[in-house]
């Protein structure tokens, strides 16, 4: 088989990611229940693309009160294996992300961050597991997780102090 064909064989077996949620178009559909988390859109040049920044104050009592809500461009997940992002937090942190299922169960993942650089997280959704904390009325926990139809997606700094991050398009991949 000539070269070519290998390199276009490889290509065509490739699934392009699915965005869950982009920021191309401003903050839309992006919210926070704080009124002193602030957000706004901006592109950043060292990657290249739009960016979410997220200025977040210490946490208070509430204990979704720094969380950051987007809706969900493609609420069928189904194909995909991963949620994809790049970070870049302005001091190491513990981000918490979650979504709800098509059963009303809210599922969360947490990973470690460092500080002052960007990095590529991927978060494998056979991994993530039922909130231990909080789970809406009417969840139906027990069932499997179900991924065909998530409206919603969420993050929050999981620190003990003020700060800021920028956050690039969430993605579905594989």
């Amino acid at each position: 088989m000539r070269l070519d064909a290998v390199v276009l064989a490889g290509a065509l077996s490739v699934q392009p990611a699915l965005v869950i949620h982009g920021f191309d178009d401003g903050p839309y559909g992006v919210s926070a229940t704080n009124p002193y988390v602030r957000l706004s859109v901006t592109p950043d040049t060292s990657i290249g693309q739009t960016v979410l920044l997220v200025d977040y104050p210490e946490p208070t009592n509430d204990p979704a009160g720094r969380d950051v809500r987007c809706t969900v461009d493609n609420p069928n997940w189904t194909a995909g294996k991963a949620i994809a992002f790049q970070v870049k937090p302005d001091h190491p942190l513990r981000l918490s992300l979650s979504f709800i299922d098509r059963n009303g169960v809210a599922y969360t993942a947490w990973t470690d961050l460092k500080g002052g650089e960007w990095q590529a997280v991927r978060i494998p959704i056979d991994e993530i597991r039922p909130n231990p904390y909080f789970q809406p009325p009417g969840a139906k926990t027990g069932l499997p997780i179900d991924v065909s139809e998530v409206r919603m997606i969420a993050f929050a700094p999981q620190d003990k102090s003020a700060g800021r991050l920028k956050i690039t398009t969430l993605l579905l991949s594989q």
